[in-house]
């Protein structure tokens, strides 16, 4: 999970919110999802996955969904769907598997992506696994979103990138300064590429580039 900064609403949906009877079903959704998908760099707003296109996203309400928050650009964010097609796949599925919004449903969260303060509570483990520092946060980590999920899913995906970055570390020379290669992948994850996209998993590697960035230093 990274924070994320909203920027304007698109004008499809405050227009629609100015009709009369309008409600979240009866939206036209294109537009907000491509507004939503661009401001999150194409990744689900609490794992991290990539989101590749209008099939893989889910609009979640951050607060559930009620007539007075139901068009409010600041309750929504794109997810992935959770492993929610499983259960087309088949008859029966371990609820465990289920992630982000599927595993949520309605339940409050108290930990906000939009809020940078609940963010930099946030550390991880060279396993993959997700902490919070915040022991309400860490309920909405474990349980609410499933985050660290028992089949190691997203832990293992989380491990994947940390490696990734580890590896191009190990291949500098004995003795060289490694703060150049570190403020390089800094900044790739700081930025969307030319796509729109962030690194997927960004979350790990970011932690993990700043707390070397600040032992070299």
């Amino acid at each position: 999970m990274i924070y994320i900064k909203k920027n304007a609403e698109p004008q499809s949906l405050k227009a629609h919110r100015n009709t009369p009877g309008a409600d979240f079903d009866s939206l036209d959704k294109t537009e907000l999802r491509d507004f939503l998908l661009s401001e999150q760099g194409y990744l689900c707003a609490y794992c991290m996955k990539r989101i590749k296109d209008a099939k893989d996203t889910k609009i979640e309400h951050y607060e559930a969904r009620n007539a007075k928050n139901q068009l409010i650009y600041t309750n929504l964010l794109a997810v992935c769907t959770g492993n929610e097609k499983l259960q087309n796949q088949y008859r029966k599925i371990d609820p465990k598997k289920f992630t982000c919004d599927t595993m949520k449903k309605s339940q409050a969260l108290h930990i906000n992506p939009q809020n940078g303060s609940d963010i930099e509570t946030i550390y991880y483990d060279a396993q993959g696994k997700i902490y919070s520092s915040n022991k309400d946060y860490q309920e909405d980590l474990d349980k609410v979103l499933n985050l660290n999920d028992p089949y190691g899913y997203l832990i293992d995906n989380r491990q994947a990138a940390l490696k990734a970055v580890q590896n191009q570390l190990r291949k500098l020379k004995p003795g060289q300064d490694a703060k150049p290669l570190l403020r390089k992948i800094q900044q790739l994850c700081k930025n969307q590429n030319s796509a729109g996209e962030l690194p997927e998993f960004v979350g790990i590697i970011r932690w993990y580039i700043e707390r070397q960035i600040r032992k070299h230093n």
